[in-house]
């Protein structure tokens, strides 16, 4: 096992975190408040939320942490389409813990590439999928626009939300 994917074992392991999947339907509306901060287009979440796996991560307790969308791709790949972690919870690993277990079950499954975008001013997303083993792929220019449901006035760390970025892992 590569030493990547040992420490991401071993980060997963150390919780009583279990991940679930959510099959589409009714059930799903209770994490569109996840999904909402992950993508600040309602209109976007709405079109995409019910196809794909969704996994939930629950702790110990039964409540969800976090949740990420999963949608196959034509091309065999499968893009993460929503990673979204408790805003109390950010920043402790949580987030970490639920995209190893995920990128688990999708190499389980036979996925061999995972693609992810997130926004060119979104710089701690960037960090985190980085830190997770994604790595640049390409910059899609002009993503963000009203035409998608995206204010123009939308801006991170003072950047204008504009492009974007897309990383890519091979599993």
């Amino acid at each position: 096992m590569p030493e990547a994917d040992l420490a991401r074992a071993h980060l997963a392991a150390r919780t009583d975190e279990h991940l679930e999947r959510v099959a589409p339907g009714p059930a799903r509306d209770e994490f569109l408040p996840f999904l909402l901060l992950a993508d600040d287009s309602e209109q976007q979440v709405r079109s995409y939320y019910q196809h794909g796996d969704l996994f939930v991560l629950r702790g110990g307790d039964g409540t969800a942490r976090g949740t990420t969308l999963a949608l196959r791709r034509a091309d065999g790949s499968t893009e993460l389409k929503s990673v979204a972690v408790l805003p109390e919870l950010q920043g402790q690993g949580v987030g970490q813990r639920m995209l190893a277990l995920v990128l688990a079950e999708l190499r389980a499954a036979g996925v061999r590439r995972v693609t992810v975008g997130t926004a060119s001013c979104s710089i701690g997303e960037l960090a985190f999928y980085q830190k997770a083993g994604f790595r640049f792929w390409k910059v899609e220019r002009d993503f963000f626009t009203p035409k998608r449901g995206y204010s123009e006035r939308l801006a991170e760390h003072g950047i204008p939300l504009r492009d974007m970025v897309w990383l890519d892992q091979r599993l």
